[in-house]
């Protein structure tokens, strides 16, 4: 089929200050087999990086824009608003797509499907660790209300005019961003999973956003609530704990991320008290108790537990489907 016959692809592109690693990223991109794809570069680098873009683009139609540094959320909305594709993608230029990624996904949107992403792996050594296949799928709503964790940013494709309908990022989130979004786009449409493993991730290099806990405990974490509890309760009462007991256990999980064991505590009692059944909130209270020895023992674990998992049949848990940077994440993706 003809290029213009094939629905327009926006990849947006995030990159700051690692010009080696976004010259792999956006190698990646041009290496698509899906050939109507345009790019958008978001740059917040110190050196900008625009004569780099426009060496490593290829024939792909690049427009590059600058990032004043407000934030992941803001970078992507830079690209958004940028982008002229009727799918927009987006990519974090330690990441990188497989060639088919582009062209699965968009075979895979059909009516009332808004979003589509793909699995996820990291390399590390020279080998795959952390492999996950997503399996959330259809009206997905009140299963991310739930806590359900969703698909990290550069595995996902939104349909244009969902994001016309749903609004882009929260700028005011200086975390969950992306959790919060997915939220409001699946109220405007379905979520289709394409199980193969297409998006290569980084591995130990989180978004320093992440790792600041007082403003996740002082602006995320009531600005979620204020945002979608109401909705949560549309649901249920339970729908409504499980918001409020998965918040609170990631924000609990962030403060250990922190070295912060008596907030870690705080906030885990608190998930407990909404949901008491949990057993990884119990497992993370023990772990606070033990304070850094004991994070560092389980953070050792999981590494162990990835490396041997990703070498023979790759396991999921039945609520998940990824997330990115967060300590609390249910599929382990590698980083650490």
């Amino acid at each position: 089929m003809e290029t213009r016959d094939r629905p327009l692809v926006s990849a947006v592109v995030i990159t700051r200050d690692r010009p080696a690693k976004l010259a792999d990223a956006l190698a990646s991109v041009r290496a698509q087999t899906y050939p109507n794809l345009e790019l958008v570069v978001v740059d917040g680098s110190d050196e900008p990086v625009e004569s780099l873009v426009r060496r490593r683009a290829g024939d792909r139609p690049v427009t590059y824009r600058r990032d004043d540094g407000e934030g992941p959320g803001a970078a992507r909305n830079i690209g958004i608003r940028a982008a002229s594709g009727e799918y927009v993608a987006f990519l974090d230029d330690d990441d990188r797509w497989l060639p088919e990624k582009a062209e699965r996904q968009v075979a895979a949107f059909e009516p009332g499907v808004a979003v589509v992403y793909t699995g996820q792996f990291a390399v590390r050594d020279g080998e795959r660790v952390g492999g996950r296949s997503p399996s959330l799928s259809g009206d997905v709503t009140e299963a991310l209300l739930r806590g359900v964790p969703c698909a990290p940013t550069s595995t996902v494709m939104v349909r244009r005019a969902t994001i016309d309908d749903a609004g882009a990022f929260d700028e005011g989130l200086p975390i969950w961003e992306d959790r919060e979004w997915y939220v409001r786009l699946s109220e405007h449409g379905e979520f289709r999973p394409v199980p193969e493993k297409l998006v290569q991730r980084g591995i130990g290099e989180y978004d320093q956003l992440t790792d600041d806990f007082e403003a996740a405990r002082d602006v995320a974490y009531p600005r979620f609530l204020d945002a979608h509890r109401e909705r949560a309760a549309e649901y249920g009462a339970g729908c409504e704990r499980m918001l409020v007991a998965s918040l609170s256990r990631k924000l609990g999980a962030t403060a250990m991320e922190n070295g912060l064991y008596g907030e870690a505590r705080r906030w885990l009692a608190r998930s407990l008290r909404h949901e008491p059944g949990r057993r990884r909130t119990w497992v993370y209270l023990l772990v606070s108790l033990g304070g850094a020895p004991a994070w560092r023992g389980v953070r050792r674990l999981r590494r162990t537990y990835r490396s041997l998992t990703s070498r023979g049949t790759t396991t999921q848990s039945p609520d998940s489907c990824g997330t990115r940077g967060d300590p609390d994440r249910t599929q382990e993706d590698g980083r650490d």
